[in-house]
């Protein structure tokens, strides 16, 4: 397993990064020793393949337990969607010290993390990403939101996990268009930020596309430290953090034009860069 640090003074958290992690109790347990319970969201498609295994992780830590099923794609990431995350967490009478945990891709993460921030002003939560794209991207530096018919992700907050557990092993089940959607991400942040990195993911281009796990872990650990420093840096996109944004103005427009869950987001981010005069490393 390997790990790192985002570092935000009091909001300091780590990312774990390796296989086998979702059944770790140990890695969960210091996260949520103070939650009075813990609500697990997930989407309709990853539920039935690992939130009970979860559930079974996490029940040495004697916390009660409820998971909210989301249904599964970019179209549902709206506030229709989230505010019946709102009903269940106030049915079950969750508190400020109720912890969620986002078992899922981008838009379970990006959503629970906006639930997070609202629920009663902001309330912890745990990314577990599922997905290539989340494991290197959205899952990390603490920026969560819905779409909207005239902008995606428009309407959101910043608002830093407790924890990111991101277990390649997830990755197995993942469908080989996510999966390229996943490794377009890590091939922007090496063309935006380190130029030895983009050099090393092209000579090792055949093994992540094959899914070799060693393979995988070192090429979300490069990407999550790279990604961790600029949020470091420049937490709420003022400055540096912007470079991050490279391909979004066109990938998002063709999000949003082609309707919300045409394409992955990690394609349209892939057309939406230019294909020359980029220089590497800047």
């Amino acid at each position: 397993m390997k790990t790192l640090t985002v570092a935000l003074a009091s909001r300091t958290y780590p990312i774990y990064i390796g296989v086998d992690l979702l059944h770790r109790t140990s890695l969960f347990a210091p996260h949520v020793q103070n939650s009075s319970a813990i609500a697990l969201v997930t989407n309709t498609t990853v539920a039935p393949l690992y939130a009970q295994e979860l559930r079974n992780t996490l029940a040495p830590l004697g916390k009660p337990v409820f998971t909210i099923v989301l249904p599964d794609g970019e179209a549902w990431k709206r506030w229709e969607t989230l505010d019946p995350v709102f009903e269940q967490l106030l049915a079950a009478h969750a508190d400020r010290t109720t912890t969620l945990i986002a078992l899922g891709g981008g838009v379970v993460g990006d959503m629970t993390g906006f639930a997070a921030a609202c629920y009663m002003r902001g309330i912890p939560f745990i990314q577990v990403p599922t997905t290539l794209l989340a494991q290197v991207d959205s899952s990390v530096g603490g920026k969560t939101g819905i779409n909207h018919v005239r902008g995606k992700n428009m309407i959101g907050a910043f608002h830093q996990p407790q924890a990111v557990i991101a277990d390649v092993s997830l990755l197995r089940t993942l469908p080989l268009r996510e999966q390229a959607a996943g490794l377009a991400e890590i091939i922007k942040i090496g063309a935006v930020a380190d130029a030895a990195f983009f050099d090393w993911v092209e000579s090792h281009i055949a093994s992540l596309n094959a899914g070799d796990q060693a393979t995988l872990i070192e090429a979300i650990y490069q990407s999550c430290a790279l990604k961790a420093q600029i949020v470091a840096d420049d937490e709420c996109e003022l400055d540096k953090r912007a470079m991050l944004n490279f391909g979004h103005t066109f990938g998002h427009a063709i999000e949003a034009g082609l309707g919300y869950g045409e394409w992955l987001h990690g394609e349209a981010v892939g057309c939406g860069r230019p294909s020359r005069g980029v220089r590497r490393g800047q």
